[in-house]
């Protein structure tokens, strides 16, 4: 199985990727994944579609990871997506990146830091916040 994945990028088309066989009957259109693309960078990219047939000429790159259970972006919003772009003479991916809030969307030139006057009551974080504060407070004592 493959997804057409639109990237917050000012590129004419979609790329696809593999999906995971234990993510097959999770990834639906609309949901954000998050993808490498080009050399080690990450990116959050929306579904556009979902289909059984393997591109020619590249090799696919899976998806990484699901990051929403359900999807944030309507079918309708796609297709005003790709009506803006043609309209406006851009990309779909331009048209998503201005579209979306800034907290939706992954980059990996994003940095991220703990704040050192935020007071942190370990003890109501899950396990991967508590792994994530302790690693962000190694890094800063580095």
């Amino acid at each position: 199985m493959y997804a057409d994945i639109l990237l917050p990028l000012p590129l004419k088309a979609t790329f696809t990727y593999g999906v995971p066989i234990e993510w097959q009957e999770k990834v639906k259109v609309g949901q954000r994944v998050e993808v490498s693309f080009g050399r080690g960078k990450m990116y959050s990219g929306i579904v556009k579609k979902v289909h059984d047939k393997k591109p020619e000429g590249y090799s696919i790159k899976p998806i990484k990871n699901i990051i929403d259970e359900i999807p944030i972006v309507t079918q309708t919003q796609l297709e005003l997506w790709e009506w803006m772009a043609d309209y406006y003479m851009c990309a779909e991916g331009e048209v998503m990146n201005a579209s979306l809030p800034a907290y939706l969307k992954l980059e990996s030139e994003q940095i991220i830091t703990l704040n050192p006057e935020a007071d942190i009551d370990e003890s109501e974080l899950s396990d991967e916040e508590f792994i994530l504060v302790e690693a962000l407070r190694s890094k800063m004592n580095k």
